[in-house]
């Protein structure tokens, strides 16, 4: 893996030659792998220190154009920790607990489970603040908005588990109640 450019990554290194009839490409090196998933973490948690520089600098009245470009900084870090991710899943590599710790098998019905069982957490931690007595605080504007993306979210996740099972079911024929429990 090499960089010249900070918001470039070459991952040519793992583009493999044919190794034998039958195979698409070898497999990277294990050591590669766990290079690229210690990458991922660091750039997880670059990603995070750049998020907080951010929050502190909005709170102090930085302007952005003028200071630090922290948004796009924020953006070009996802777009890396999501190139350096897709690797990863594509060499095989161990769990990643940044990618949910191996319950992001590929499956999208999983997937979007363990999304809706966060989102329906955070719902109950925000619905939990804002049910407190309101004395001037703050932070309720934004646990408000919080709350309507969170619902949104939610909304959206139950709409995509809805086709997904659908999907599902024009694969597999049910026998009569099977369904019910």
């Amino acid at each position: 893996m090499t960089t010249n450019d900070p918001s470039v990554v070459d991952l040519t290194a793992f583009d493999r030659p044919f190794t034998g009839a039958g195979d698409r490409c070898a497999r990277p090196d294990p050591s590669e792998l766990h290079m690229l998933r210690l990458a991922l973490d660091l750039q997880l948690d670059a990603m995070l220190l750049t998020l907080g520089a951010s929050a502190h600098a909005e709170t102090q009245g930085e302007p952005e154009p003028d200071g630090v470009p922290w948004r796009r900084w924020l953006v070009e870090d996802l777009d890396l920790a999501r190139a350096l991710a897709v690797t990863l899943l594509e060499g095989d590599a161990a769990p990643v607990t940044g990618l949910g710790g191996g319950f992001a098998n590929g499956k999208i019905d999983t997937s979007l489970d363990n999304l809706v069982a966060r989102y329906e957490s955070m719902e109950h931690l925000l619905c939990s603040a804002l049910d407190r007595p309101a004395m001037g605080q703050h932070w309720r504007g934004v646990a408000t908005d919080a709350l309507h993306r969170c619902r949104a979210r939610l909304t959206e996740l139950h709409h995509h588990r809805r086709l997904v099972i659908a999907s599902a079911s024009h694969h597999h024929t049910f026998l009569p109640g099977e369904l019910l429990g």
